[in-house]
């Protein structure tokens, strides 16, 4: 008789962890990092010469970008490490920008779409975010490396990356982009021979971010991501004043 009652009572117990357990995952998993595989999804569909083809995404894709988004929105960055974290809000702007032209599509650019930067929300790490509030928590982290990887929807933002960001691997992708940005001709002309330095606006908007760990020399600070050893070390002394493209605010379809 005993050991039926005792059979009985772990059959209840076994019976309740069953149940709560799933529910006890859940809030575990609440405050880590999202699991990228949605956004990778979508950018493996659509990513293209870093644009976003917004004109082919489907209802697949829309889907996709809207449980990451949602899985974002319930994240807490407030447990995250800090390579986690500069992860998430890049992978937060990204997807959140991407979403801001799908929700409007078809326009000929984001600034078309009023308030895309500066009112329209979006739920980010239980907080609703703005671009540009999703940027400044980016910010925080005094690293002016983010800004070759948060990609505005226009053509001459940075390449969009074709994977999400990774923590574990956020170094080396920040400076694989920050490489490919400067030197992309379209976005910035170095040229050695005529000794002329013109850079996109994204220096200019930025420079005291990108001067903060230098000598307040923005030429140096881009040296450091130029291919050409020669041409990186002349632009370390030249002495000359950049100037700065017209931004293309144009949609990064490709």
């Amino acid at each position: 008789m005993r050991r039926a009652v005792t059979q009985v009572f772990w059959k209840v117990i076994f019976r309740r962890a069953a149940i709560a357990l799933p529910f006890l995952a859940a809030s575990l998993l609440c405050g880590a990092v999202p699991d990228n595989a949605a956004f990778d999804a979508v950018l493996d569909a659509r990513a293209r010469g870093g644009g976003f083809d917004y004109a082919g995404a489907g209802g697949q894709d829309r889907k996709r970008l809207a449980a990451y988004l949602a899985n974002i929105g319930d994240a807490d960055p407030s447990k995250m490490e800090p390579a986690e974290r500069m992860a998430f809000y890049i992978n937060a702007y990204n997807a959140a920008a991407i979403a801001t032209v799908l929700d409007r599509y078809p326009v000929k650019s984001i600034r078309d779409i009023d308030g895309a930067f500066q009112r329209t929300k979006h739920r980010v790490g239980g907080e609703m975010l703005t671009l540009d509030a999703i940027e400044n928590r980016l910010r925080v982290g005094q690293d002016a490396r983010i800004h070759f990887a948060i990609v505005g929807a226009s053509k001459s933002s940075p390449s969009l990356a074709p994977k999400a960001y990774t923590p574990g691997r956020i170094a080396e992708e920040l400076d694989r982009q920050a490489k490919a940005f400067v030197g992309d001709s379209s976005k910035n002309r170095i040229d050695r021979g005529a000794n002329r330095v013109v850079l996109s606006k994204i220096f200019l908007w930025n420079r005291p971010e990108f001067e903060r760990d230098g000598d307040g020399s923005l030429r140096k600070e881009i040296a450091k991501f130029v291919a050409d050893g020669r041409t990186a070390s002349w632009l370390g002394v030249a002495k000359i004043e950049p100037e700065f493209l017209e931004y293309d605010w144009s949609l990064n379809q490709p």
